[in-house]
């Protein structure tokens, strides 16, 4: 898997550097929610949206990864507790039962 994520980077690694060599120089007016700016440098827009997309992956996985630690620390606590149970139950008493007498 971690394969398909490299050649996926790779790609667009590389789909951004040609993109800002073809537009070297290019000036574009941005809308940013309310904000307009003006005269705004096409690669430096595409470098931002980038990064920005990164930062946006690197917290989902960082907050993906807590959620399995919190779950891998909860079944760690459920088998240790099943272990003592097990224990438990190995140290319990034989009883031999005896078997009611049937009255003719």
């Amino acid at each position: 898997m971690w394969i398909l994520r490299s050649i996926i980077l790779l790609v667009g690694v590389a789909a951004l550097v040609w993109l800002g060599t073809k537009n070297a120089g290019t000036t574009v007016t941005f809308h940013f929610f309310n904000k307009t700016y003006i005269d705004v440098e096409l690669n430096l827009i595409m470098v931002v949206t980038f990064i920005a997309g990164m930062l946006i992956w690197a917290i989902g996985a960082w907050i993906r990864e807590a959620q399995l630690r919190i779950g891998l620390i909860k079944s760690r606590r459920e088998i240790r507790r099943l272990h003592e149970e097990i224990a438990d139950l190995r140290n319990l008493p034989l009883e031999e039962t005896q078997e009611p007498e049937i009255a003719d």
